[in-house]
């Protein structure tokens, strides 16, 4: 399915739309100016784990599908990335653990690079009922060259 270029206008335009100013952009964890993407992958051992990646420059997406979606509170089971995708949180708030133990809160204008792909994967508690874009991205998409 071919991704048509106002469906992309559209996306841009949300993620601007969410973008923190004033006070709550202080709150951010990048410097001002940067976008920070959270990044979850699996290991050699098939175990999640997340970093945080900076992204410097502009740089276009090379997206296939874009899919919105929205979920009430409650907890997923565990589960792996059916593939990789960025996922812009639009509303609401998120818990994800990974089988790391590690937990990470995803709040409205997060953006997430989701690619743990084997393993037992990460489960998310919905606290609130939340809104997600998620943009599917080619399988061979490598989120550390594309970040420079």
């Amino acid at each position: 399915m071919e991704t048509s270029r106002r469906d992309l206008m559209t996306a841009g335009a949300l993620v601007a739309m969410l973008a923190p100013q004033g006070a709550e952009a202080q709150t951010m964890r990048a410097p001002p100016g940067l976008l920070e993407v959270l990044h979850v992958y699996a290991d050699a051992d098939g175990i999640s784990r997340a970093r945080r990646v900076r992204v410097h420059g502009n740089k276009p997406i090379p997206v296939e599908t874009v899919l919105a979606g929205s979920i009430g509170p409650g907890r997923t089971h565990w589960g792996t990335a059916p593939n990789k995708r960025f996922s812009i949180n639009i509303t609401g708030d998120i818990d994800v653990e990974l089988t790391d133990g590690t937990r990470h809160r995803i709040g409205k204008g997060d953006l997430v690079f989701i690619e743990d792909q084997r393993g037992k994967g990460h489960r998310s508690n919905m606290l609130t009922p939340v809104a997600n874009l998620f943009l599917i991205v080619p399988d061979d998409f490598d989120l550390l060259a594309w970040a420079g």
